[in-house]
């Protein structure tokens, strides 16, 4: 039994010093004191505008990932969710990472595109995790669950990234665990040296005693096989102990899905930094009355009524001795509903600060994940307008749109027709009109009683449209919150024999001087805001229109 037990002691040293080195290789080469798994520093190019992960490659939630970056220009290290990334690298060219095979080996994808330049990374407020700018910069990142994606490219955006990476998972305890295996493998090693040199010490045997029967006599070669069960055993209990101490340590949770993820459209203090940045935007253009700068922080029919407002005011104070005193939206309430993708948008109901008897409603609209929010829809109800909570808004489903007494669709034509038909008009029942509404349909009506006593006007009559789609959100009280662009035509009909110009007033900016002889137009852009609850009649929460260009025929 002596070879059995050398052979299984050389067996038990292999297995050690297999056991020893791998140990010893992770713990010192591969993991080190800092418990990072890491690929080394590796060269990673793109003549497109980044190195970005595919979004299957991170799949599992848990450790921290390390990514740092060096390259001779200034370097853009995030982390950022699928969406986003998606929508901002959008068709452009670009290097995809699909495979990482530790430790130190990867595998790329170019992908096809555009190469024209993107708006710098650094600027963009969706980034998770973000560093930038000259020489190395890192980011650490506890992975979550979801489709997350790493990307590197130039701080300015421009095509063409040359930066040497390094990407590392930190696992909690894997050096100690590294050190362990590295115990386990001495401890292998030794016995087995052990089971193969170390004899046992002969002794004198004693004078046999007389005893009246035999006792049973265990032969030294299975005493020494005992020896051997012991040692198997106890390595058989270590390696046990070895898998459960880091079976859950070591092996990070696989990610539970890898459908769509949706997120707020805005953080808090995001879209209170995007009203701050457009108090301060909004103020500079309307001292200069500069619409492109407007166009930095409008779209929509917002920037529209701001184009016309100016060149208004152009015409009208050449001198500029009258502008737009500056103003703020103040404490802004932020609604920031779920988007599975883009566009993105978000409420912000403020204070505003040189109108304490008014309050700003508006949507701030990204289209996509590298343009800035713009002010879409703004609408200014008064202070004592009950206005729903902005707070928890949500994309309408099919189930609450199926809740609404009328939808959106239907309530801004219907609106329209309200507005053209006037107080006496039969849709005038359908809505809970604001203190404006009523003013506005007080002022047209006695317009058309005025304009008619003219005698170069034969007829007046004053048209409402529904323009484009409602944008509509669900509040948290159920209601349906409803943002509307109408248009205006206020048409009067010259008599026979007779012509008509503006001479004064607003019109003048669009058509000065001009003589028609068969109509004159005036054109106007409002914006509205509606309440539709469960029950009951839509709410007018504001109406606020802009002239927008004025002519005749």
């Amino acid at each position: 039994m002596r070879f059995a037990r050398i052979a299984f002691g050389l067996l038990l040293a292999l297995v050690g010093l297999l056991v020893t080195l791998a140990g010893a290789v992770a713990a010192f080469w591969l993991v080190g004191p800092d418990n990072t798994l890491a690929t080394g520093s590796k060269p990673l190019a793109s003549r497109g505008l980044a190195v970005m992960t595919a979004p299957d490659l991170l799949d599992r939630h848990g450790p921290t990932l390390h990514v740092t970056a060096a390259a001779a220009k200034p370097v853009f290290v995030g982390v950022g969710q699928d969406i986003d990334v998606a929508s901002y690298l959008g068709t452009s060219e670009y290097t995809r990472v699909v495979r990482l095979n530790p430790p130190s080996d990867l595998d790329t994808q170019e992908m096809k595109g555009d190469v024209a330049a993107l708006t710098p990374p650094g600027g963009l407020d969706w980034w998770i995790v973000k560093a930038g700018g000259s020489g190395e910069q890192s980011v650490a990142w506890p992975i979550a669950d979801g489709r997350y994606d790493v990307v590197v490219m130039n701080a300015d955006g421009s095509p063409g990234v040359d930066a040497r990476v390094v990407l590392g998972v930190e696992l909690e305890g894997a050096f100690a665990t590294c050190l362990l295996v590295l115990g386990i493998g001495m401890v292998l090693l030794v016995g087995g040296l052990l089971l193969m040199f170390l004899r046992k010490r002969k002794t004198p045997a004693p004078p046999a005693p007389v005893i009246p029967s035999p006792m049973p006599y265990t032969p030294p070669a299975l005493q020494g096989s005992g020896r051997v069960r012991r040692v198997a055993t106890a390595g058989t209990a270590v390696t046990s102990l070895l898998l459960v101490a880091t079976g859950c340590v070591a092996v990070p949770e696989k990610n539970a899905g890898s459908q769509a993820m949706t997120r707020p459209a805005v953080a808090l203090a995001d879209g209170q930094a995007v009203v701050k940045r457009y108090n301060e935007v909004n103020n500079q253009a309307n001292q200069a009355r500069n619409a492109k700068l407007s166009e930095t922080i409008e779209g929509g029919t917002t920037l529209a009524q701001t184009r016309a407002g100016y060149r208004i005011n152009s015409k009208l104070d050449a001198a500029g001795k009258n502008k737009t005193k500056p103003f703020t939206y103040t404490d802004p309430q932020i609604g920031a509903p779920e988007f599975a993708a883009y566009p993105m948008r978000f409420v912000a109901f403020s204070g505003v600060s040189d109108d304490p008897e008014s309050r700003q409603l508006g949507v701030w609209q990204r289209q996509s994940a590298g343009t800035p929010w713009v002010l879409t829809n703004s609408v200014y109800p008064l202070a004592t307008t009950k206005v729903p909570p902005v707070d928890d808004l949500r994309v309408p489903t099919k189930a609450d749109m199926a809740k609404l007494p009328i939808l959106p669709q239907t309530a801004g034509n219907d609106l329209a027709a309200y507005l053209t038909g006037g107080a006496k008009s039969s849709k005038a029942a359908l809505f809970v009109p604001s203190p404006r509404t009523v003013m506005l349909l007080s002022q047209r009506a006695k317009s058309k009683v005025d304009a008619v006593k003219a005698d170069y006007i034969s007829t007046v009559t004053d048209t409402f449209r529904l323009s484009g789609d409602p944008v509509t959100f669900i509040t948290s009280t159920g209601e349906a919150l409803v943002f509307l662009s109408l248009t205006e035509q206020y048409l009067q009909t010259i008599e026979p024999g007779h012509n008509a110009y503006f001479t004064s007033g607003p019109e003048t900016a669009f058509s000065s001087m001009v003589k028609y002889t068969q109509t004159l137009h005036q054109n106007y852009l409002y914006q509205a805001a509606l309440v539709i609850p469960p029950t009951g009649k839509p709410r007018i929460l504001s109406l606020d229109g802009q002239l927008v260009s004025a002519g005749g025929s």
